[in-house]
């Protein structure tokens, strides 16, 4: 496979990963907020400077598509099928 085409692969499917977890997280702090407790969604890592503001869900939704991206371009590249 080449390399243009792992790397289209790689970012649509880590590209989605994000979408679905964000909609988990969603529904996730839409139950707990429901329920009277904190939300996911509030601020825990600052960084003012280079105005960086994320929380827990931000920190959900970027890893999952980091990990999806790194693990779909790692079977793409070995031929996971064969």
């Amino acid at each position: 496979m080449s390399t243009l085409a792992r790397l289209g692969i790689s970012t649509a499917a880590g590209m989605a990963a994000a979408v679905a977890a964000a909609l988990l997280v969603t529904l996730l702090d839409l139950y707990l907020t429901g329920h009277g407790h904190g939300s996911v969604t509030r601020e825990v890592i600052t960084w003012t400077h280079a105005g960086v503001h994320l929380s827990i869900a931000d920190l959900g939704m970027l890893t999952t598509g980091l990990v999806v991206a790194i693990l779909t371009w790692s079977l793409a590249g070995r031929g996971a099928g064969r």
